[in-house]
């Protein structure tokens, strides 16, 4: 399989966000959605893995998949990184980025210099195959809705806030392919950052032209992925008002860098 090829969409699925954003419904999962090719999470997933399992990844990670996000990034997106000086004392940290496309962690990950980060998923990205092996070396913490997944969840994002290791969220909830506006968020990376007293790390990656066909007549433009300045809770706060003002703030960054890239106002 060429993985490459998961960077494109199709044209149907373009035609299905253009539909959706008529309906002012922005959070759906718009490209296709199986459970064929993954793996089931169950309280076995390593959301913690060992020292055994660590050594494992890090070869993943050092003889394939650094390598295949330097050419996706450099080849494919063209990737221009912007305000990498903002997290150079940043450890442990919410960051969050808009969800634009299946390989947007590893602009992330490209963008940050390969900073340690775990990244939220939903648990259809716990793929079979070398896939999955590669996500999960990557650092993918799956998110199903039952109990005892929740808490597992939770409790490994929680240890890894509070060592210093950063967390990735798509707080817009579902991934639209190269949409360019910001989508309203959900709470949930915002909740983590106040109940663990760490930054929240705005992310947003802006678009622009380029010539790069899939042969379906859909162009895959280059990506600059903006590291914004990271929000801090306020102490002075309850965990609740943290929360949403992490969330408000962090939106807010969004929509100014969108305004300024583009050259236009925003408006959903």
């Amino acid at each position: 399989m060429n993985y490459f090829e998961l960077a494109y969409t199709t044209p149907e699925t373009l035609e299905k966000i253009k539909a959706a954003e008529e309906r002012k419904e922005y959070n759906g999962h718009l490209d296709p959605i199986t459970s064929e090719g993954s793996l089931p999470v169950t309280e076995k997933f390593a959301f913690r893995p060992n020292i055994a399992l660590r050594f494992v990844y890090w070869c993943r990670r050092t003889f394939w998949l650094n390598q295949f996000t330097k050419t996706l990034n450099e080849k494919y997106f063209h990737t221009k990184v912007t305000g990498f000086e903002n997290i150079k004392n940043v450890k442990g940290a919410v960051y969050i980025c808009n969800h634009i496309n299946k390989f947007d962690a590893l602009a992330v990950n490209y963008a940050t210099k390969h900073i340690p980060l775990k990244i939220m998923v939903a648990d259809f990205n716990n793929r079979d195959g070398m896939l999955g092996r590669l996500m999960r070396a990557d650092g993918i913490l799956p998110f199903k809705n039952d109990r005892k997944i929740i808490h597992k969840f939770t409790e490994s994002v929680n240890w890894y806030l509070t060592h210093g290791t950063g967390v990735l969220f798509f707080p817009e909830g579902s991934e639209w392919w190269c949409y360019k506006k910001p989508r309203p968020f959900m709470d949930g990376a915002f909740h983590f950052a106040s109940s663990n007293n760490v930054p929240v790390v705005p992310i947003f990656i802006t678009f622009t032209d380029s010539n790069i066909d899939n042969g379906t007549g859909v162009n895959l433009p280059n990506f600059t992925v903006n590291i914004l300045s990271p929000i801090y809770p306020d102490s002075a706060k309850s965990k609740a008002e943290n929360t949403k003002m992490l969330k408000d703030e962090s939106f807010n960054a969004w929509v100014k860098k969108y305004e300024e890239f583009y050259g236009i106002k925003y408006e959903l």
